[in-house]
C-alpha cells in the first residue's frame, strides 16, 4: 500500500503547458476540466510507500492529438511533460 500516493495532470495547449486535475496526500483530489485546445496531455506522479523510503517519480501520457505538426511545434516551443505536482 502506498503511504503518499500524488499526482498531477498536465495539459499542452497552444499557451504551453496548462496545470489540470490534482491529488494531494491527505486533501484528496481537486478536478479542473480539460483545456478545448489541448494538444497533448500527461499525468505526473509520486508514490512512496511503507516499505521504501525511495520516492517512486514518473509521467505518462494519458492524451495525444490527431494534429501531428501542431503537437511537434509545442513541444519544441515549451518542452516535455512537467516534473513536478
Amino acid at each position: 500500500m502506498a503511504a503518499r500516493k500524488e499526482w498531477t495532470e498536465w495539459h499542452l495547449t497552444p499557451r504551453g503547458w496548462e496545470k489540470g486535475a490534482t491529488r494531494v496526500h491527505g486533501q484528496g483530489n481537486t478536478w479542473v476540466e480539460e483545456p478545448l485546445d489541448r494538444l497533448l496531455s500527461c499525468v505526473y506522479q509520486e508514490i512512496e510507500t511503507d516499505a521504501s523510503p525511495e520516492v517512486k517519480k514518473w509521467s505518462e501520457e494519458t492524451y495525444h492529438s490527431k494534429k501531428a505538426t501542431e503537437v511537434e511545434q509545442a513541444l519544441k516551443k515549451y518542452g516535455a511533460c512537467p516534473e513536478r505536482l
